[in-house]
């Protein structure tokens, strides 16, 4: 019984590590081949290596980081400060981004989807990263599943 719960445990640390690598692979195919891309993250993705994979893109390829809010850069600063990386630009949607124009930016989870539409991909080359798949549903109007006539 105890030999079960041992490999349990390895496995998910195995599990952990192939899927921040293929996150990592798959944001890296994009950035070399300068194509925009923006994944679909849901909601019970957690804790998969997403911002992790950003911070060591940004230092590979020496781009900026888009993020939602202060707090999430603050969180980006420390995990570079961890890593000993110290050129990683942050970027945040209230700075005015207005004459500035970038070849690649990456986006962290939870940037709007309109102020990308917006702002971002008439001033870059090639945008690529995380946005929240429920943030697509409802600003695109996207048809639901199901429409519940009950609850108003």
């Amino acid at each position: 019984m105890f030999m079960y719960l041992k490999l349990s445990k390895l496995l998910e640390i195995l599990a952990f590590k192939f899927r921040q690598k293929s996150l990592y692979f798959e944001l890296k195919h994009y950035l070399k081949n300068n194509e925009s891309y923006l994944k679909k993250i849901h909601y019970w993705e957690r804790a998969i290596g997403k911002t992790y994979t950003l911070v060591k893109l940004a230092h590979k390829f020496k781009c900026p980081i888009i993020v939602p809010s202060q707090t999430t850069g603050l969180h980006i600063q420390r995990m570079c400060r961890d890593l000993n990386i110290n050129n990683i630009q942050i970027i945040y949607p209230n700075e005015s981004i207005r004459g500035k124009k970038y070849d690649k930016i990456l986006c962290e989870e939870g940037v709007d989807i309109e102020f990308i539409n917006r702002e971002l991909k008439p001033k870059c080359k090639c945008i690529v990263g995380f946005v929240n798949a429920d943030d697509l549903y409802y600003k695109n109007n996207f048809p639901q599943e199901y429409d519940c006539t009950w609850i108003k």
